[in-house]
């Protein structure tokens, strides 16, 4: 989730702005996230897409035969109708995380986010974090409560992929089922924990519910457009596998050390595809075939989002420089 953002606006240093006092250092959980969002070389944006590719190429080989063509309108269905939905649930999961904060950004803002966000994710940052707090920053938000913020929605989303995944395999691979819904237990029991901390009383089983019905319902769309994707491919891969490729997609996008995960997830599908019933090349093509359509709509909307963003300004603050260049002056 982020984009790019200028030295301005990227994570303070231990003790900018946070005011934790030079005796008070920052916890190791603050420290690894710190890191997490760091700036990094333009190598490890080389080496993501090396990963992408190689993988790709290794699983297209050695997939099954299939002497049917494409079904076209499936991928138009999961790149024009389920994106943008998949978009709505997180900018819906912004908002909650802003008000979570006390912040109440206005709906430019939270498009703006969500989609420039997303699309940025394949810069060498973690581009929607990134964003996500530098936008909670200027509001006046703490950069380590965003980042608790952060942490707790992530535990979420692989709590909800984990526990839905688990559920849909329960009664044909029951020892993976069992595994991912230990691990969904753990995960979302200590983001219950930390949210609570953080929320009035009054607020914490609303404010609960309202983030692992956005979490589950991101999940159990991005199964559907996973089971799309391999309906188009005409790969015999059902919807309840599609959920536990789904895994692979948040665990990949939790890490962030990669841009948007890119090899990492497709590495990880690859991994989950045997023990759920179908070929690592089938889960590793799958995965890698929707991040590139999901990408091509992002990239169309983060086109659109920034074309209203400049109309906007331009209302509040009338023509810039630029656009006023070439055009006479009345005396």
């Amino acid at each position: 989730m982020a984009r790019g953002v200028d030295s301005e606006e990227s994570l303070p240093d231990d003790g900018d702005e946070d005011d934790e006092g030079p005796e008070r250092r920052p916890t190791l959980l603050t420290r690894l996230l710190r890191a997490r969002n760091k700036p990094r070389s333009p190598w490890l944006m080389i080496i993501a897409v090396a990963l992408f590719v190689v993988f790709t190429i290794v699983a297209f080989r050695h997939l099954p035969h299939i002497d049917k063509p494409l079904r076209w309108e499936l991928i138009l269905v999961a790149g024009l109708l389920i994106v943008p939905i998949i978009t709505v649930l997180n900018a819906l999961e912004f908002r909650l995380m802003a008000h979570f904060a006390a912040h109440h950004p206005p709906l430019l803002e939270i498009l703006q986010v969500t989609i420039l966000g997303s699309a940025a994710n394949l810069l060498p940052v973690p581009g929607a974090v990134v964003v996500r707090i530098a936008d909670l920053r200027k509001a006046g938000v703490r950069v380590t409560h965003s980042l608790n913020l952060t942490v707790i929605i992530g535990l979420t989303w692989v709590g909800a992929a984990c526990a839905l995944g688990g559920a849909a395999e329960i009664f044909s691979h029951a020892d993976f089922a069992l595994v991912a819904l230990a691990v969904s237990a753990g995960l979302l029991g200590i983001a219950a924990v930390m949210l609570w901390r953080i929320l009035d009383r009054g607020s914490r089983i609303a404010g609960t519910l309202q983030l692992l019905a956005i979490e589950s319902a991101f999940v159990l769309l991005q199964a559907f457009r996973l089971f799309l994707i391999a309906a188009a491919l005409r790969f015999n891969v059902s919807y309840a596998q599609s959920t536990t490729l789904v895994i692979a997609a948040v665990s990949a996008a939790a890490i962030g050390f990669l841009p948007a995960g890119l090899g990492a997830r497709e590495a990880i599908a690859a991994a989950l595809a045997p023990l759920v019933g179908f070929p690592a090349a089938v889960g590793l093509v799958i995965t890698a075939v929707d991040r590139i359509v999901n990408l091509v709509v992002l990239l169309v909307f983060a086109g659109l989002v920034t074309l209203a963003t400049r109309r906007e300004r331009v209302k509040a603050h009338g023509p810039t420089a630029e656009s006023t260049q070439g055009e006479p002056t009345t005396p």
